[in-house]
């Protein structure tokens, strides 16, 4: 502990807070930890021959920012000048010891990670450390400090994390957090726990743990799949690839749309790997989806509705060099429908840098219609001629609460 760290707390409170989290690490969080990602010697062995890790107290905050609860630094871990020598990881001191320890897990994940390789992509390694949270028990912590944050911004990449303090930092630990909860939930634990020691790095890497665990699955199709997954969360449908098993979630941000058709949104923003959700009220029996090529990005397309035959969801992959794309949709008797649309690499994506706003991740600005009728071939300028109403869009948020369905068995 810095000796900063008891001068705040006062000697008895600190030596308290020491005895205490060091219990916690030995009889909680250090096995859970390596039943969730591993041995932490992982690649680079135990530099100092000594099997603890070394806990570090200081106040960070007041001296480095809000941003900084915790942190790992990986050449402690080597033989390098300036070098602790030794598995340690930098925890706030100033924090209440619940939040300490949930800071404390979420670095020992890094930590783990860290001696296996140290250039994966930030979705999978936040992701997985607040997994680390929920599976020592403490899942509330996350859905209430990043989770929630993200169901008002499904348009945030998921490969490019944002790391500019704020809204949409929060909102990229919630989505990476959810991403790998997913893909554990639905494909099982080992899943991601084999990310970790994986060399390839980022989409390469989910995929390779998937066809480790016999699924022939892309990166695109499982993150079609993950994006229905949070529109819909409906786990009683397709074996339960559209919900989350153990928790109760829904994106929370949508765009309604009503009105005569063709309904036309113009220059709706479009971020690679993130998406945008369309509430269509009081819809045709059938109808039309047109959207602008976006080459040389693939466009990726669900549509989800419940008629009286039940739950119907549809999803495309669209590659085109040229004209719209365009989608016939039949939903005969449908209240509404549910359209996502996202940008999608051709191939699996290898560009998943970090970005300090929206404005770094590729992007387009791509116009939507809903015509009624089977209209495909037409294009978007085709369809404008079509006499229309004005159309009415209202963009809705609501509060709600996130929720542990069951135990991860």
């Amino acid at each position: 502990m810095a000796n900063e760290t008891i001068d705040l707390l006062g000697e008895g409170a600190a030596i308290s807070k020491c005895n205490q989290l060091g219990q916690t690490f030995d009889d909680v969080i250090y096995p859970n930890a390596v039943e969730l990602a591993g041995n932490p010697d992982g690649y680079l062995g135990d530099i100092d021959g000594d099997p603890r890790v070394t806990l570090f107290l200081v106040p960070l905050v007041r001296y480095m920012g809000n941003a900084y609860l915790g942190f790992h630094v990986p050449w402690d871990d080597c033989p390098f000048p300036f070098s602790n020598r030794r598995e340690m990881v930098f925890i706030e001191s100033e924090r209440d010891l619940n939040e300490t320890v949930l800071i404390t897990i979420h670095e020992f994940n890094h930590l783990i990670w860290d001696n296996y390789e140290i250039d994966e992509a930030d979705f999978l390694t936040e992701g997985l450390a607040n997994l680390a949270i929920d599976y020592t028990g403490y899942w509330y912590y996350i859905t209430d400090a990043v989770t929630t944050t993200y169901t008002y911004h499904p348009e945030i990449s998921l490969i490019h994390f944002n790391r500019f303090y704020g809204r949409l930092w929060d909102a990229s630990y919630g989505q990476a957090y959810l991403f790998v909860t997913y893909l554990a939930d639905r494909f099982g634990v080992n899943v991601a726990r084999d990310l970790v020691s994986i060399p390839d790095d980022g989409p390469a890497a989910v995929e390779i743990a998937l066809a480790n665990a016999g699924y022939n699955l892309t990166f695109n199709d499982v993150y079609l799949d993950f994006i229905t997954a949070c529109v819909l969360d409906n786990v009683a449908f397709e074996d339960g690839i559209y919900g989350f098993a153990s928790l109760n979630y829904t994106i929370q941000s949508y765009t309604t749309l009503t009105g005569s058709y063709p309904i036309i949104r113009e220059n709706v923003a479009h971020y690679q790997y993130g998406f945008n959700v369309f509430r269509l009220t009081t819809p045709p029996d059938n109808f039309t989806i047109s959207i602008d090529n976006s080459y040389p990005f693939v466009i990726g397309v669900v549509v989800a509705f419940t008629n009286s035959s039940g739950l119907h969801v549809s999803q495309f992959q669209h590659h085109s060099s040229y004209g719209t794309i365009s989608q016939f949709v039949q939903c005969n008797g449908a209240d509404e429908v549910y359209l996502i649309t996202t940008l999608m690499s051709d191939e699996t994506p290898t560009n998943f840098e970090d970005v300090l706003e929206l404005a770094e991740v590729p992007s387009a600005n791509l116009t939507l219609s809903i015509t009624e009728g089977n209209l495909v071939g037409l294009s978007i300028s085709e369809l404008i001629i079509i006499p229309f109403s004005l159309l009415a869009i209202v963009a809705l948020s609501s509060i709600f609460i996130i929720y542990r369905k069951k135990n991860r068995t």
